[in-house]
């Protein structure tokens, strides 16, 4: 009887174990995403050997990022300081207000969620090369 209640017990440690909602924290290295917002396309990198990420928005920025399991942090970014269109300024700056109360992030085919303690989230998608930057010139 002993031997049948260690075996269940052993069994239902072994599936929670298999929990295909576990994020893995290496799977963000080294990848690119975009979300497109109102007036602009935000770009997130991770380094594919640091702990660092860097993008655009309007301007170029970097920072850096710890995670443990589902749980993320974004801390000191940094970025130029060009202006752009008003509506790509707002997404912009909401978008550096967002990234340091980030809490979690699920990474499931192709899409990143991070979501804020208040729940709030971005939403990416995956993308192999990072989009070249539009072309603003006049013709």
């Amino acid at each position: 009887m002993k031997f049948k209640i260690f075996a269940i017990g052993a069994c239902a440690f072994a599936l929670a174990a298999c929990d295909t909602t576990a994020q893995n924290p290496e799977m963000l290295k080294g990848a690119n995403f975009v979300a497109n917002q109102p007036g602009a396309t935000i770009v997130l990198s991770f380094a594919p050997d640091e702990m660092r990420v860097n993008g655009k928005v309007v301007n170029l920025y970097n920072g850096t990022y710890t995670a443990d399991g589902n749980k993320i942090k974004f801390d000191g970014f940094a970025s130029t300081m060009m202006m752009g269109e008003p509506a790509a300024m707002q997404t912009e700056t909401e978008y550096f207000q967002f990234m340091p109360t980030v809490e979690t992030y699920e990474l499931e085919d192709g899409v990143l969620t991070l979501t804020s303690g208040d729940g709030t989230e971005i939403i990416f998608t995956q993308v192999e090369e990072v989009p070249a930057p539009a072309d603003t010139t006049a013709e």
